[in-house]
């Protein structure tokens, strides 16, 4: 009675799961975008998006508050790389949609490391 099948047996979210290294191949996506041809397409916008806004958001910040006071560009660069890995973070939700989730500890260690390096940034700057 105590033994588990393999239909009750719940997959963890906390990892990626296995093989998830075939969802970088261009190909892992073609069964999405062959059901839904309009909604990919908004899809990659909405990727777009999630990876991209934290950079502009940081950017305009340092742009129109840092900058005009100190000039700092190394401190500006981890602070964007910093912004770039919390997108990722952000990425690996619009991947729950397709299917494609990298699991909760991706997107945890992502937001801590990206933030610590904007915080960094921002601080020492």
């Amino acid at each position: 009675m105590g033994k588990k099948t393999k239909k009750n047996k719940k997959k963890s979210n906390w990892t990626p799961p296995k093989g998830a290294s075939t969802y970088f191949y261009a190909s892992s996506d073609d069964e999405f975008k062959a059901e839904h041809p309009i909604g990919y397409f908004f899809l990659v916008l909405l990727g777009i998006a999630a990876l991209l806004m934290p950079v502009i958001i940081f950017m305009y910040y340092y742009i129109v508050y840092i900058m005009p006071v100190t000039d700092s560009p190394a401190w500006m660069i981890l602070g964007w790389i910093g912004s770039f890995i919390i997108g990722i973070g952000f990425f690996n939700f619009v991947g729950i949609i397709i299917k494609q989730y990298l699991g909760h500890l991706v997107s945890i260690l992502s937001f801590l490391l990206g933030g610590i390096m904007v915080a960094l940034s921002l601080w020492l700057m």
